[in-house]
């Protein structure tokens, strides 16, 4: 027989080989990442009940809450074309809120939904991004530790309605700029229409997460002092009458600390606490 027949037998074995090994490669199991720290990130999703596609952010958001449970806040803002009754009368409720125009802009340019602003930082050229970015954006963030620590205390009385947080710091080390102080009330389990491609269209019964019903502070946060040094401590109290229209069991209360210099105002922690025990 042909030697070269043996020559080209052997070096396909070989190469043959070689993809064996390159599969085995490919099979290693890439852990995920677990955060250990105590930094706590913000995600603030835009949204609207007429947006096709912002359902797939709602799951992603479900995905991210489980896989980073102790070190995620988000917050749903129903803002802009697709959340316009007057463009999209889908269901019963108008889920944007007085500060929702006005954050729209602040965090903006939108280019298309479902977008995100991960601890209000840039990941790119804009504030917001799309939810392939999510993950990574907020990974990077817990990675840093906080500048800052924070205490959520809050007395809600069902009969009365009336709800009393109380905010305290105390700054871990130096960062220089306006630090300002955001408080929110989100509301999860709200009922109402939604247009859901992946769902074949207008799902009637959707279940709207984690929406932005009011702040307690200006809706571009309320300025404590210049620079934080360490040891440095506040504390501020707010009340409210919560809207009878709203249930109180399923509402959280969520506090941020950014740090504005002029264009840039990172979120430098966030916390957050059930409005009922």
């Amino acid at each position: 027989m042909d030697k070269s027949f043996f020559k080209i037998t052997r070096l396909s074995l070989f190469g043959f080989l070689l993809l064996l090994l390159g599969c085995d490669e490919q099979r290693k199991i890439i852990e995920p990442f677990v955060p250990t720290g105590d930094r706590v990130v913000l995600l603030e999703e835009f949204t609207g009940k007429g947006c096709t596609n912002c359902p797939k952010g709602s799951r992603e958001i479900d995905n991210l809450l489980v896989q980073y449970p102790d070190n995620l806040v988000v917050v749903s803002i129903h803002a802009g074309f697709f959340a316009d009754p007057e463009f999209f009368p889908l269901g019963t409720y108008d889920l944007r809120c007085d500060q929702s125009a006005f954050l729209y802009e602040y965090l903006g340019p939108n280019f298309g939904y479902p977008a995100g602003v991960v601890d209000r930082s840039f990941f790119g050229p804009d504030l917001q991004i799309g939810l392939q970015q999510w993950a990574s954006a907020i990974t990077s963030e817990i990675q840093v530790p906080p500048a800052i620590e924070l205490e959520i205390e809050r007395t809600y009385d069902p009969d009365t309605r009336e709800l009393a947080v109380s905010v305290s710091g105390i700054g871990k080390e130096f960062e220089s700029g306006d630090v300002r102080l955001s408080v929110m009330l989100t509301e999860t389990g709200i009922v109402d229409a939604q247009d859901d491609l992946e769902a074949g269209g207008i799902v009637d019964d959707y279940v709207h997460k984690h929406v932005l019903r009011d702040m307690l502070t200006p809706a571009a946060g309320e300025t404590l002092f210049q620079d934080i040094t360490t040891g440095k401590t506040f504390t501020r109290e707010y009340s409210t009458t919560v809207s009878p229209d709203w249930v109180a069991e399923s509402m959280e209360i969520v506090a941020f600390i950014s740090l504005v210099n002029g264009s840039d105002f990172p979120v430098l922690q966030a916390a957050t606490a059930h409005m009922m025990e």
